[in-house]
């Protein structure tokens, strides 16, 4: 019987199994110490809380259940120590480890950089329930200077994790609370790289129902996995500041971040792997965003699909994505957030970066909704909502930008702009989307091209947006739209004055051109070469201003170089 199982039993013979697979374990009965302590007795606390599991296993268990208990537990220390690698208390094969609210372990306070609480190495069928893991964040030691056994050191401690899989297969861990783990709550990982023969991959883990709060640098990490579903947690805090440690890069809630990196003659090297990861039903915070502006978000860096980020609630916090293919973010519902889609420096990408999808989120804050940069994404059927709606491409090198991407049918509603693009553009199709400009908005949009080959077409194409605004005595109201694009077509819109500051290869045609009252229909304030205006109706408002005001206006000291006006209605109201 279980209950006859204590420190001082023992059972000689072999074959002997317990009568029943689910044992209760008592702490008194086995010499755990709870409460702060020593070093030395916390190491014994790792040891026996270990090696119950293992005996009890040999014994038949199948379920180790825990209720009150209190204890730390030291699980720093050479690598090359423990049961059966990671310096940790490891979790046995075949095997639930179920703990209750009144179960809390907490990590010892030390100075490695590279610590677990709990470990899963190289074992299959777990599952892990209930319980806190307290991590030593506030009281680790980051100056310790500590150098392992085979010589690696680590100054920013950021493998101190309050639990780590590393070569799990088909592991549960539901209802676990992580909290104030010096490096990350929960890491998934595999053993060898991707490409070693050896390699031992994490595959089918469920994480669900579990809250994980203030890890120092990322709540949950997924390094080297494939099949893990993420759903119905928590995700408080990641990265914050606090009193005696502030947040460490990348700060972040959830980060996919598999290493990747190429050889002497360019070839892509996969060191590590995500792919098939669902992120579905979740909560994640930034409780305090003025303290912590840059902590939280779900990041995925590299990826491959199917990853998806759908049914969240996000506050305070983001989503994105960088090199990427196949990741699809919809029907989140994002408050004080945005949503990141790609990078600037991955134009035109085709070898990584493809197939991503946003659609069906809705988006409101005081900032940026939506960001998209890189290549090939489709971000079609969202409401965003923000100072500025929808931000393309990134400041900085002009040949970077934004490339084979669609975007559709979305509402944007915006203080300042809707729309607004940076640097390259290149086979950018933006269509049927409606923009609706609050009081107090400078321009419905600015598009703007870097696009030096004057030999072929950039694809960027605005056509088919209805824009309205809060501009009084007009049927839409909507303010100007600035464009200083090379290569760019805009296309049965309904929208504001055009003003065009520059560019070239301008293709203007079959618009409805409403001015606002005191202004001009198309604006140039600059020359833009080989543009074309076709089939155009432009209303201006003469009858309503003192001010002058013309259907065309080219200010003074311009000059207009090969651009044409083909069949163009203007109407005087």
């Amino acid at each position: 019987s279980g209950e006859l199982l204590n420190a001082t039993l023992t059972i000689s013979g072999s074959g002997a199994q317990v009568k029943d697979p689910v044992f209760n374990f008592i702490p008194s009965r086995w010499g755990i110490v709870e409460g702060k302590t020593t070093s030395d007795i916390a190491l014994r606390n790792r040891d026996i809380f270990e090696s119950i599991m293992l005996k009890t296993k040999a014994l038949g268990v199948t379920t180790f259940k825990i209720d009150k208990l209190d204890a730390y537990f030291k699980v720093d220390g050479p690598l090359n120590q423990g049961v059966p690698e990671l310096h940790a208390v490891n979790i046995p094969s075949d095997f639930n480890l179920a703990m209750t609210n009144n179960t809390h372990l907490r990590m010892q306070p030390n100075g490695h950089f590279r610590a677990n609480l709990l470990a899963i190495y190289n074992e299959k069928n777990i599952t892990v329930t209930g319980g806190f893991l307290h991590g030593d964040r506030e009281q680790h030691n980051y100056n310790s200077g500590y150098v392992d056994s085979d010589g690696s050191s680590g100054a920013s401690n950021e493998w101190v994790n309050t639990m780590a899989i590393k070569g799990g297969e088909n592991i549960t861990i539901d209802g676990v609370t992580f909290q104030d783990a010096a490096g990350d709550g929960l890491v998934v990982s595999s053993i060898y790289f991707y490409f070693d023969s050896r390699h031992i991959r994490s595959k089918n883990i469920n994480i669900k129902n579990n809250k994980f709060l203030r890890a120092r640098r990322i709540n949950l990490t997924l390094v080297n996995c494939e099949q893990v579903f993420i759903d119905n947690n928590e995700f408080i805090d990641g990265g914050i500041d606090m009193d005696n440690s502030n947040g460490t890069a990348p700060s972040s809630n959830l980060n996919i971040e598999p290493v990747r990196g190429r050889d002497a003659s360019g070839n892509l090297i996969e060191y590590e792997r995500v792919s098939n990861v669902y992120i579905r039903n979740n909560i994640q915070i930034i409780t305090d965003p003025v303290k912590n502006p840059k902590a939280g978000g779900f990041m995925i860096s590299h990826g491959n699909g199917p990853i998806i980020v759908e049914n969240n609630e996000m506050i305070n916090c983001s989503v994105s994505f960088t090199t990427t293919d196949g990741v699809i973010i919809r029907n989140n519902n994002i408050t004080q957030g945005t949503i990141s889609g790609g990078r600037a420096d991955n134009f035109n990408r085709t070898d990584f970066v493809f197939n991503n999808e946003i659609y069906g989120n809705t988006v409101v804050t005081d900032g940026t909704a939506m960001f998209l940069a890189g290549n090939g994404t489709v971000a079609r059927d969202n409401y965003l909502e923000g100072n500025i709606g929808l931000s393309l491409g990134a400041g900085g090198n002009s040949s970077n930008g934004l490339s084979n991407t669609v975007i559709s049918n979305n509402t944007i509603k915006a203080k300042s702009k809707a729309i607004l693009s940076m640097n390259t553009q290149s086979n950018v199709i933006i269509s049927d989307n409606t923009l609706e400009l609050l009081p107090g908005s400078s321009f419905s949009f600015t598009l703007t091209n870097t696009w030096s080959d004057i030999n072929e077409e950039a694809n960027f194409v605005f056509e088919n947006n209805v824009i309205t605004g809060a501009r009084s005595g007009t049927q839409r109201g909507a303010p100007p739209g600035l464009v200083g694009a090379s290569s760019i077509i805009l296309r049965n819109n309904q929208m504001g004055e055009v003003q065009i500051n520059g560019g070239s290869r301008i293709n203007v045609i079959n618009n409805d051109i409403e001015s606002s009252i005191g202004s001009n229909g198309v604006k140039f304030t600059a020359d833009a070469p080989q543009t074309r205006f076709i089939d155009n109706v432009i209303r201006i408002y003469p009858s309503q201003t003192p001010l002058q005001v013309e259907c065309v206006k080219v200010v003074d000291n311009v000059v207009l170089t090969t651009v044409t006006f083909e069949n163009q209605e203007c109407i005087e109201l």
